[in-house]
């Protein structure tokens, strides 16, 4: 007969039948300094804390370690005692459990009865955790070279070993031949204990280096439970453990002592440019800040600059061995924005006036300025002979295809309508000229049709001579030809004027938006900052028509209506009368439409805010089921942006009716007026020239009227713009300069709320990431880990604390040049609309073609770009697909 299995006894049950209760809570602690018991977690919930003593007095506060749940098997460990740094502490094992919890203390010689794979279970639980914990100061675990396996005999050379999964106990290396975690000998903590085999537990998270050719034996802990030898090894282990602990400790202490120094060193960094700063209260140029070098390209730029009224800052120069300062550094420095423009060699661009261009010569790559003359043709000018000669074709041949344009920036300041201003009529007298020369022979001109009629009247009827009607026709025809070319040359002026002045406005404005700090374009929309970039376009485009027909008409026609007085007075005090009661009906009219306007211009705003947060969010609409919602918050939008139209359509209906019955009511008066006022004879000629000259004005009154909805939208559009203006931009281009990053990032005791009130989003956060280290954050939605690398890019600024790069304060430096020289990728990435070259170069505007294809090479789509017919020269759709 074969011999009956021995019968085991679960942990559970041999803990009620031989264990002895013990309660557990935090003033109730539980030392498990016994190695010959064991504690079962019967119920509860225990937290194990590491303390360290020395004659009985505790030397830091206690480490918490790991959690236990119930019907968790926790080992007795032996306090390790040695002599730190000339003191004698002990480390101990303490537990402390929740309320409720309660202990069943056995004594370890029972675990015999337990079955070998449930003791392995609860053995290689406890030894994951402790292994887990002793690894937590290891940023880059190694990759392991060789792999234990249980039951294995390997003869190894040097290695990394470790394993993929579970726990495997090794033994074999001799004295001196293997370092557990690189810091503790097994083969020598096993000598000091004894004559017995070292045995070492090798999990995911630790590993044993080996430095000579050895032998090593795999067991599994099943394997030893079974040989009783489980328990010995468990304390040697414990043991090792000690000593890892003790190492690691004295390295955090060394690391704070030295993230201590690099933070002394750092806030002493802030606070000498800080003084420095401050001795310069005035601006003065002091002997650390370069001045503009005598260049040809910082030459070149000063008198773009000047033409312009951008004021280009060279960037100062740490060490007379740094590469020359190239335009990139200059525009970062002076916070300017600039585009390539393309330079046709068959093109007109140079008898045109787009504005001042800094160009390249194609031999030698000398800047050259090229400024537009009063009436139009560029000019080049050398930078460094200053001479200044007229661009002809051969000379813009001579230069390279592509130059720079750039656009003036908004100052760093509440923005006044006048900054506005000053940058829209910029180098713009030269069209106002040519708008006034043109305007006022134009509205003269209105007057030879009256007097014409009034010709005819006197000489032509009267004394019935035809040859002088053949003169009259021929005289009208001629002035109408020399009118329409007269309103061609206004026309050309007022386009130009408009589209160069909507053209820097709206640069300028976008340019602030960038600029503007998260926290306030946080408070907007994305669709209401974009219909607030294109507020000016629109303003241009309803403007364009408004200015031409309805303004300037008025304005010269205004010395015209003086002809009135000179044929009548009295009459011409009834015109200049019923005109200016008109004129205050046509504006009162207007002034009704300001209200509702203003209302429709935020209702279209938040309708294409909701758009476009509704279009970008589809998928989790759907996913969430609710559509019916976005439609409800659009419609409530929608309906109010319907409300202020029909408002406004009923108010340009009477504008319109009035503008439509104006003419005719302006003829019935003056007639009215003739025959009622004084006992006077009027002579027709002169009734005629006066009623011409007077329904051509009211007929200019009647224009202005039904055009005045547009002028109407500039108040409330500029006052929804006004907080954007107001708002001071972040100061991205007045800190130190930032020629290079050495890599090195401090985020020292950084905290951080969005509002003053709100909750702190970091608190007290310190990470340290020193050049080539790799570091990866990792939490749930809503931790922070945006917020960092917000923080870190200077987007926003933190409520406590600092970020240091190199020892540098973010806040001091020049945040566009920093951000220049990190890569970043946002959450939500798409490709621009351009092709693939120009994805991948983005601002680097310098970058080669090797540059170009390295980054492709590094992104892993060097392959699909050659496949494709185009290669670079792909173009990306507007989906960014």
């Amino acid at each position: 007969m074969q011999d009956a299995m021995p019968e085991h006894a679960s942990i559970g049950q041999l803990a009620a039948r031989s264990g002895t209760s013990v309660p557990c809570a935090g003033n109730l602690p539980v030392k498990l300094d016994d190695a010959d018991s064991v504690w079962f977690i019967e119920q509860g919930v225990v937290d194990l804390f590491l303390t360290e003593f020395k004659d009985g007095v505790e030397q830091a506060p206690p480490q918490h370690l790991l959690r236990c749940e119930s019907g968790r098997l926790l080992p007795g460990v032996v306090p390790d005692e040695q002599d730190n740094d000339g003191k004698d502490t002990t480390l101990s094992l303490v537990a402390k459990g929740l309320p409720g919890t309660l202990l069943k203390r056995l004594p370890a010689s029972l675990l015999t009865e337990v079955h070998p794979a449930e003791l392995a279970g609860q053995a290689d639980t406890w030894l994951t955790a402790i292994t887990e914990t002793l690894a937590r100061f290891v940023s880059h675990l190694p990759r392991p070279t060789a792999l234990a396996k249980p039951g294995l005999t390997q003869s190894l050379t040097p290695c990394t070993l470790s394993v993929r999964r579970g726990v495997v106990w090794v033994s074999g290396p001799s004295l001196g031949a293997s370092l557990f975690m690189d810091m503790v000998d097994p083969a020598q903590l096993a000598e000091a204990d004894g004559p017995h085999e070292a045995l070492i537990p090798l999990t995911r998270t630790n590993w044993l280096t080996l430095f000579d050719e050895a032998t090593v034996s795999s067991k599994s802990t099943e394997t030893l439970a079974r040989q009783g030898m489980l328990l010995p090894a468990l304390a040697s282990f414990h043991a090792v453990a000690f000593n890892l602990e003790r190492l690691n400790r004295r390295l955090a202490v060394a690391d704070d002592a030295n993230l201590e120094r690099e933070r002394t060193t750092s806030r002493r960094t802030a606070e000498t440019a800080a003084r420095q700063r401050l001795f310069n209260i005035y601006d003065l140029p002091i002997d650390r800040v370069a001045r503009v070098e005598d260049t040809a390209l910082a030459d070149a730029l000063q008198i773009v600059g000047r033409h312009e009224g951008i004021d280009f800052s060279i960037p100062a120069r740490s060490r007379p061995s740094d590469a020359p300062i190239g335009l990139v550094d200059v525009l970062d420095a002076s916070g300017v924005r600039a585009r390539r423009v393309r330079l046709d060699a068959e093109g007109n661009w140079r008898r045109g006036d787009s504005s001042a261009l800094l160009a390249f010569r194609a031999g030698d790559g000398q800047p050259v300025a090229l400024l537009p003359g009063m009436f139009g043709r560029y000019r080049e000018i050398d930078p460094v002979s200053k001479r200044s000669v007229r661009l002809s074709a051969d000379r813009a041949a001579a230069l390279q295809q592509e130059a720079w344009m750039f656009y003036r920036p908004l100052p760093s300041r509440s923005v006044k309508p006048a900054d506005l201003l000053g940058i829209a009529m910029q180098g713009s007298v030269a069209d106002l000229l040519r708008l006034v020369l043109a305007g006022l022979p134009g509205g003269l001109l209105n007057l030879v049709p009256a007097l014409a009629r009034g010709f005819v009247a006197y000489h032509v009827v009267a004394g019935g001579s035809a040859g002088a009607l053949y003169v009259v026709a021929v005289t009208l025809a001629l002035f109408g030809l020399f009118g329409a070319l007269l309103h061609l040359l206004q026309g050309s002026a007022l386009m130009r004027l408009e589209g160069r002045s909507a053209s820097r406005v709206e640069a300028a404005f976008w340019d602030r938006l960038m600029r503007l700090p998260s926290s306030v374009l946080h408070r907007h929309p994305a669709g209401d900052l974009a219909m607030s970039g294109m507020t000016f376009q629109n303003l241009r485009d309803g403007l364009q028509g408004v200015i031409a027909d309805s303004l300037l008409s008025i304005i010269f026609l205004l010395p015209v209506f003086a002809v009135i007085f000179l044929y009548d007075a009295t009459l011409g005090i009834i015109a200049l009368v019923f005109s200016l009661v008109s004129l205050l009906v046509t504006i009162a009219i207007g002034l009704r439409q300001i209200a509702p306007r203003g209302r429709m211009i935020s209702a279209v705003r938040r309708v294409a805010g909701r758009l476009f947060q509704i279009v970008e969010g589809i998928a989790k609409l759907r996913v969430e089921n609710a559509e019916g919602s976005a439609f409800a918050i659009w419609a409530r939008d929608y309906r109010e942006q319907k409300r202020a139209e029909i408002e406004l359509d009923a108010l340009e209906g009477h504008s319109r009716a009035f503008a439509a019955a104006l003419p005719f009511l302006a003829g019935g008066v003056l007639l009215f007026s003739a025959v009622a006022v004084g006992d006077r004879n009027i002579p027709v000629g002169d009734f005629l020239v006066v009623y011409t000259v007077f329904i051509v004005f009211q007929s200019a009154i009647a224009r202005l009227g039904e055009t005045f909805g547009t002028i109407a939208a500039m108040l409330p559009a500029f006052d929804q713009m006004r907080p954007l203006l107001a708002t001071v931009p972040e100061a991205a281009v007045e800190g130190e300069p930032v020629e290079r990053l050495g890599g090195e990032v401090l985020f020292d005791r950084i905290s951080f709320r969005y509002d003053p009130d709100g909750p702190l989003i970091l608190d007290d956060v310190t990470i340290r990431a020193r050049p080539g280290e790799f570091i990866a954050i990792a939490g749930e939605s809503g931790a922070g880990k945006s917020t960092l690398f917000r923080l870190a890019l200077g987007v926003d600024r933190p409520s406590a604390g600092a970020v240091y790069y190199d020892g540098r304060d973010l806040r001091h430096l020049n945040l566009k040049q920093v951000r220049r020289k990190i890569g970043a990728v946002p959450q939500s990435v798409r490709l621009h609309p351009h092709d693939l070259w120009d994805n991948i170069v983005a601002h680097r505007e310098e970058a080669t073609t090797e540059e170009v294809w390295q980054a492709a090479r590094a992104a892993g789509i060097e392959r699909e770009i050659k496949a494709m017919p185009m290669g670079m020269m792909t173009m990306v759709g507007a989906s960014g697909s």
